[in-house]
């Protein structure tokens, strides 16, 4: 009986895998999402083809009424689950712009499914946090404004 579920288990695990379900072991893990900088490749803009926005234009000076907006927003919809520098339900997200692209935020907000499905950083906080982030159907001028707040709350804190 034992060989028979112990057979059972390595079948079941190894179609897990096979499937997605449970990650090979070769998937890149975070322990936390906070405290890294960004690296050469965060910051390449050749982003990876499952990128549905593929440029976003940022200035360096931060507009104050997108920022205004955003923060409204990500209060409204993102502060059930995203504090800014603690762990929570999700990551914290008070310095996501400096280790992440605008393009890769701005994919995170619209695109969820596709960044959990495709991207092997969104795969390893799904494990660490237990959780799928979802689809808030934000507008893409709404996941901008939200971009920006990001981007006024690192700068001033």
């Amino acid at each position: 009986m034992k060989t028979v579920v112990s057979k059972l288990l390595v079948s079941i695990a190894s179609a897990s895998i096979v499937l997605g379900v449970v990650p090979a072991c070769t998937v890149e893990r975070e322990s936390s999402d906070e405290g890294t900088e960004r690296n050469e490749a965060d910051v390449s803009k050749d982003e990876p083809s499952y990128f549905k926005i593929k440029n976003v234009d940022v200035s360096p000076k931060i507009d104050v009424k997108m920022a205004t907006a955003g923060k409204e927003i990500f209060e409204t919809k993102c502060g059930a689950c995203h504090k800014y520098d603690e762990r929570y339900v999700g990551p914290p997200l008070g310095k996501v712009t400096a280790r992440r692209t605008p393009e890769y935020v701005m994919n995170m907000i619209l695109f969820p499914e596709t960044m959990q499905d495709n991207d092997d950083t969104v795969k390893a906080l799904i494990q660490t946090f237990m959780l799928r982030m979802p689809n808030l159907n934000l507008q893409e001028q709404d996941a901008r404004n939200v971009l920006e707040h990001l981007r006024d709350y690192a700068q001033k804190n």
